[in-house]
């Protein structure tokens, strides 16, 4: 999460993931999993929460 901003993609960009996108996208998780115990307002924390719901369903997807 950069400069507040939590990047957001539609799921047809999400498509198609090789080993190396995902250990980006695994980096990407843990990096929001440490942002969310920080004092973030309720609405920060749900966004940090959707899109940790994005990067697993490209995990997860990609993997069938």
């Amino acid at each position: 999460m950069k400069d507040n901003v939590i990047p957001f993609k539609s799921k047809s960009e999400s498509l198609k993931v090789n080993p190396e996108q995902e250990i980006t996208l695994i980096q990407e998780i843990r990096e929001l999993l440490s942002e969310f115990h920080c004092n973030y307002p309720l609405v920060t924390k749900k966004a940090i929460l959707l899109r940790i719901d994005q990067l697993t369903d490209e995990l997860i997807f990609n993997k069938r």
